[in-house]
């Protein structure tokens, strides 16, 4: 079904037909700053919020070893997929009505300012999320990509993909031949670095590096590993100036404007796509950016630009009203941290068992929750949490990944007679991914699902009361305390289909091996990929990110 994520998660093939199969990429870091900007009805552009603590950020390249003070974290606000098409319908107008004025000789050459936050919107899909990139001089060309934490390579159609969807997606290919700085990688006198040196193809003169990638459902692309200038954010109805490379804002608010976001371009290496098939072809988004753990990642391309400082990022995905996804606002990204305004209950820390590739966690138990609700705490004697009774390993074998690309969760099939019995047990229902009709009581009476995760040992902190700390174990696990529960309720798990007035359980226990905590897991938790200390953090939050953007244009204005 196509609310299932390209590739089917856990049980997909992607591949490289190069050096190994797929590894991947996330270590997002995003200590360069930018944007604020406010659209009328739903923030669509992006806007400026300061953030609590500073860092010292080291800027490489132009100005190597300038150390630079007051750097912080980035955050992008998510908006819900109708206001998405409604872009893709009509261009927003960008307003700038509050931003303050620019005074006479406040610029001075990039590197030598303090930068504070860059904001840039992020937008969601078709089930999915993605970001603004601009790609090429003298004209930057919008691209959007898929912010996916199960991919490693950065891709998008160029002007050589044939039949590639155009009419479904945001923008039209990136046309190579209006980039002055385009370059695709000769393998004849550079190794490539995410794809195999093949035979000169159609409209090339050398070997070129080749990257194939193929997905368990059958949609596939192919591309040619090219490079080019990008950056990400900025205005979205029209490219920053390119007279602004050189210049950034010497004041504090630099970052405020959507314009400074091409001073953070870098070179980028991606796959310059010439065929694709399948899903691909259909989804809303041109392509997609890898964010695993992997040296092709965006983020870590990034990184060893000087772009970025911290080896962390954080997804916010907000709950959406149970009769509609639709909302003005669909969470936050936040790149090189996290952002604690958006919490509500203290980060805590599950291991993340693997090193490279897929963010993994250990799951230690499965519960069934009755009475619902949305806390991992409960707030109501009647609402008592049972375990399924699966083992570690049958919950584990294969792994559980978090993945940001997948709109759902999967577990492995063995877990289904468990979980259904339990069911049965709390609601007198048989389980089942098929629609049914619910009431709203109804559906916040059905059971909270609880996932236990091993904690990463060195962040556990010893100040906090696991029985009275919402997302610790204490309660349901008085041996294993510190670990964390994520609680996933029905209004997260349930999807709501106006036309027919019906909900779809979308909790699948299906795969062979292996599963996936989608983003209806994700929802509700500001969660921090920590790649460098190997762990990933969850705070429960609403993500009500526009109340924090709005708050900042008003101070900003005052």
């Amino acid at each position: 079904h196509t609310r299932r994520k390209l590739g089917l998660a856990p049980t997909r093939i992607l591949h490289h037909i190069s050096e190994s199969c797929y590894h991947s990429t996330m270590k997002v870091i995003y200590a360069a700053l930018l944007l604020a900007t406010a659209v009328p009805s739903i923030l669509a552009s992006a806007a400026q919020v300061e953030n609590g603590a500073t860092n010292t950020v080291s800027l490489r390249g132009k100005d190597e070893n300038r150390r630079i003070d007051s750097a912080k974290i980035i955050s992008h606000p998510l908006l819900p997929h109708r206001e998405v098409l409604n872009r893709r319908r009509l261009e927003l107008n960008f307003d700038e009505s509050w931003m303050p004025e620019e005074e006479e000789g406040s610029r001075r050459n990039l590197g030598e300012g303090p930068r504070h936050q860059q904001l840039g919107a992020l937008y969601q899909g078709y089930g999915t999320h993605y970001v603004d990139l601009w790609v090429g001089k003298p004209i930057p060309q919008r691209q959007t990509v898929i912010v996916d934490t199960g991919s490693s390579v950065t891709a998008f159609p160029c002007s050589n993909c044939h039949n590639c969807g155009e009419s479904y997606h945001t923008d039209g290919y990136f046309a190579i031949g209006e980039s002055e700085t385009y370059r695709v990688t000769d393998c004849g006198s550079s190794s490539c670095t995410m794809g195999y040196c093949t035979p000169p193809t159609e409209g090339y003169s050398h070997k070129v590096c080749s990257i194939r990638m193929s997905y368990a459902e059958g949609s596939s692309w192919s591309a040619i590993e090219a490079t080019d200038v990008v950056y990400a954010g900025g205005m979205h109805d029209g490219a920053v100036s390119p007279d602004e490379e050189e210049n950034v804002d010497v004041e504090d608010n630099f970052g405020d404007s959507p314009r400074d976001a091409y001073g953070f371009g870098f070179d980028l290496k991606f796959g310059c796509q010439y065929s694709i098939t399948g899903l691909f072809i259909s989804q809303l988004a041109d392509g997609i950016m890898g964010m695993e753990v992997s040296s092709n990642s965006f983020w870590k391309q990034m990184y060893s630009a000087g772009a970025i400082d911290e080896k962390k990022f954080s997804l916010c995905f907000g709950r959406q009203p149970t009769a509609s996804r639709e909302g003005t606002e669909a969470g936050a990204m936040t790149l090189g941290g996290t952002d604690e305004r958006l919490h509500q209950t203290p980060m805590l820390y599950a291991a993340n068992v693997h090193s490279s590739g897929f963010y993994t966690v250990y799951v230690k138990a499965i519960y069934l929750r009755s009475n619902g609700g949305e806390s991992a705490l409960p707030d109501s004697s009647e609402q008592i949490a049972e375990n399924i009774g699966a083992s570690a390993s049958a919950l584990n074998y294969g792994n559980i990944i978090v993945d940001s690309g997948t709109t759902d969760t999967y577990l492995p099939r063995s877990l289904y007679e468990m979980f259904a019995s339990l069911w049965k047990k709390m609601t007198g229902m048989s389980y089942t991914n098929n629609a049914v009709e619910l009431s709203h009581d109804e559906l916040l009476s059905l059971p909270t699902v609880l996932f236990q995760l091993e904690a990463h040992s060195e962040s556990i902190d010893e100040d906090l009361d696991p029985k009275t700390t919402p997302g610790l174990a204490g309660l349901v696990d008085p041996e294993h305390p510190n670990d964390l529960i994520i609680a996933v309720p029905a209004s997260h798990y349930m999807e709501y289909d106006p036309k027919t007035g019906k909900y779809t359980s979308r909790i699948y226990l299906s795969e062979s091996s292996g599963g996936v905590l989608g983003a209806n897991t994700m929802m509700g938790h500001d969660i921090l990929f920590d790649a460098e200390k190997g762990r990933i953090g969850f705070s429960e939050s609403d993500c009500d990110y526009m109340s924090i953007v709005q708050n900042a244009a008003s101070s900003t204005r005052d």
